[in-house]
C-alpha cells in the first residue's frame, strides 16, 4: 500500500514501504537507489541532494502481481480474473455463463511498470450482440478506476465471427497515449467487433494514470469463443507498486 499522499509520514514509514537497514537514515532513500525504484509513482523523490519527507507523498515499494485476465463462452464456460475490481487482489480461476463480467487487477502504467499493451477482441458467429464486450477503465487512484475510456461492442453475425487487434502505449507518468486504442489488424469478419469509445484526450487531461480490462459474456451463443487475447492473457506477472 502506497504512503499517505498528505499528513505525517515518519523514518520508520519509509523503512516499512521500501525497506532499508538500522538505525534508518534518509540518503538511504534516493530514488534510483538501492531501496527506491524509479518509476512512475516515485517521480517526487529525488536522485541526490536534500531529502523532504514530503517527497514522498504517495509513493511506494514494489512487487510482482498477477494482471491475468481472461473469459470464454463456449468453451469451458471459465473466467480468470477478479468478481470485482481490487489492485491487491490476485486472480482466479471460476465458472461463468451468460452475462458474466470479470475484472483484470487494477494496474499503475507508466515507467517501471506497464508502457504498452496488445489486445485482440473477439466474437464468433451465431452469438448475441453484446454491448460493453471490453471495457478499458481508468483512474488518477487505486481505488476510482471506474472511467470508461475504450469500450468495445461486439455485434452478431449467423455466418463469420472475427477480431480485431488494437495498440495501447502510455508515457512515462503512466497516462495513455495519445492515440489511445491504436487499430493494427482483423482476421476474418472483423466488423463483428467495433471500438465506440476511445477517449484518450479525456482521460490524458484528467490525468489518469491507473487502469483496468473488463470483460462481459454475451446473452446466448452457439458458438464459443476465448473474448480477449493479448498481453494480459498470456502473461501474468508485472512489477506494480506494493
Amino acid at each position: 500500500m502506497a504512503l499517505p499522499t498528505s499528513g505525517t509520514i515518519n523514518l520508520s514509514d519509509l523503512q516499512t514501504q521500501f525497506g532499508g537497514s538500522n538505525p534508518v537514515s534518509m540518503s538511504e532513500y534516493y530514488r534510483s537507489g538501492s531501496n527506491v525504484a524509479n518509476n512512475a509513482i516515485n517521480t517526487n523523490i529525488p536522485t541526490s541532494g536534500v531529502l523532504d519527507l514530503s517527497d514522498f507523498y504517495g509513493s511506494a515499494g514494489t512487487q510482482t502481481r498477477s494482471l491475468q485476465v481472461k473469459m470464454d463462452y463456449g468453451y469451458y464456460n471459465s473466467a480468470t480474473g477478479l468478481t470485482a475490481q481490487s489492485s491487491t487482489a490476485s486472480p482466479s480461476t471460476f465458472s461463468v455463463g451468460t452475462n458474466s463480467i470479470v475484472y483484470q487487477p487494477v494496474f499503475h502504467a507508466g515507467t517501471g511498470f506497464i508502457t504498452s499493451a496488445s489486445l485482440t477482441i473477439q466474437q464468433n458467429e451465431d452469438v448475441a450482440s453484446n454491448s460493453q464486450h471490453v471495457l478499458l477503465y481508468g483512474g488518477t487512484t487505486s481505488s476510482n478506476v471506474t472511467n470508461i475510456v475504450c469500450r468495445w461492442d461486439a455485434g452478431s453475425s449467423g455466418s463469420q465471427g472475427g477480431n480485431r487487434t488494437y495498440a495501447i502505449s502510455w508515457d512515462a507518468d503512466g497516462k495513455i497515449g495519445t492515440g489511445g486504442a491504436v487499430y493494427q489488424s482483423g482476421v476474418y469478419n472483423e466488423g463483428i467487433i467495433s471500438l465506440v469509445t476511445n477517449d484518450a484526450s479525456g482521460a490524458r487531461t484528467a490525468g489518469y494514470t491507473w487502469w483496468g480490462l473488463r470483460i462481459k459474456n454475451p446473452s446466448s451463443w452457439s458458438k464459443g469463443s476465448e473474448i480477449l487475447l493479448g498481453t494480459f492473457y498470456y502473461s501474468s506477472n508485472y512489477t506494480q507498486p506494493s
